[in-house]
């Protein structure tokens, strides 16, 4: 990493004072803000001008240079101050249309379904599409597919791909499964039981009809069934399931505020049947790339920590709770709450 990249990742600003808005700590005097983000736009400034002028090398190591400085930022500064910047600066510099060039990136910003984290955006980290690109989209894109939180990603869709396998083998030829805001479903592609038709259901509970329209063109025979329905139709009433053995949603509770995740994960544990379990993901605090995807991307997810999950158990009666489970998978940077009812 040069220097020049590095120094503002390692500099001496610190977080705001409570009751101060407009400046920010730094030693050994409080400078304006102003001034904060004026530094800040020439660090950005030299990060570009290496980027556009660099050879291949020399842009992915800007990339880790720009990861590593914009998440300094983001956890030196309040919550405020880096909506600021990231609204103000970021969106308006010049780099953001030269990291647009990579495909997910400018998916994510660009919002064509509604929504950042769409399920064509998780294809580019299931999937590598750098040889469809050109220089610069092309090894950004590789850089964001080699992320940690990408190998998490992959990671999950295996680990939900083992668990739909597993209840396949504990409740052979019967098991309903059910996964809620679905996306494409890419775990049923990559499932022995779904491939060998060894479930009896696999409930793909999504509010994206381009999404379900996929599934239906991957899974034609039958063991997959499309539903279409939001997660206010299941917090209304208006949609819901029941005797399931296995319940799941891989990238939901990152957009969930407490109160929903709380009364949704009550939900769909009174969906299961006996010796049924549910098991809901979400990302922990706070990967290497969340300052990229904040401030480059648009993309805002809410994180927890392990004590948050616990508290999303409010709303399960605990006297039909078998047992709970929280791990992390390999990368650190994912959570996974399991829940067996009695």
């Amino acid at each position: 990493m040069h220097e020049s990249q590095s120094s503002f990742a390692s500099s001496s600003v610190s977080t705001v004072r409570p009751g101060e808005r407009n400046r920010l700590v730094a030693a050994p005097a409080d400078p304006p803000f102003d001034d904060v983000l004026a530094e800040a736009r020439r660090w950005l400034d030299n990060v570009y001008e290496r980027m556009v002028q660099g050879p291949d090398e020399v842009l992915w190591q800007n990339m880790h240079s720009l990861h590593l400085g914009l998440l300094t930022l983001r956890r030196r500064w309040s919550p405020e101050v880096w909506r600021k910047f990231c609204k103000e600066t970021a969106k308006k510099h010049p780099l953001r249309p030269f990291l647009h060039q990579c495909p997910f990136t400018r998916r994510a910003w660009e919002r064509p379904r509604g929504y950042a984290g769409d399920a064509v955006l998780i294809d580019y980290l299931y999937m590598d599409h750098a040889s469809d690109e050109l220089h610069a989209g092309r090894e950004i894109y590789r850089y964001m597919h080699a992320q940690p939180s990408s190998l998490s990603v992959r990671e999950r869709r295996e680990l939900l791909a083992r668990a739909i396998d597993e209840t396949a083998e504990r409740v052979p030829g019967e098991a309903r499964i059910l996964s809620v805001a679905c996306g494409h479903l890419r775990e049923a592609e990559t499932s022995v039981a779904v491939a060998e038709r060894r479930i009896a259901e696999l409930i793909a509970f999504d509010q994206d009809a381009l999404s379900l329209a996929e599934i239906s063109h991957h899974n034609p025979h039958g063991v997959v069934k499309p539903v279409a329905g939001s997660v206010r139709s299941l917090l209304s009433g208006k949609t819901t399931f029941q005797d399931m053995d296995f319940v799941y949603s891989a990238g939901l509770y990152d957009y969930l505020s407490d109160p929903v995740a709380t009364r949704l994960t009550g939900l769909l544990f009174g969906m299961l049947r006996s010796g049924g379990r549910i098991l809901v993901a979400n990302f922990a605090r706070y990967p290497p790339e969340t300052g990229y995807m904040e401030a480059f991307m648009d993309w805002w997810l809410i994180y927890r920590e392990e004590d948050d999950m616990r508290a999303l158990l409010g709303e399960v009666p605990m006297d039909q709770l078998a047992s709970l489970r929280l791990y992390r998978d390999s990368q650190d940077n994912v959570i996974y709450l399991e829940l067996t009812r009695r």
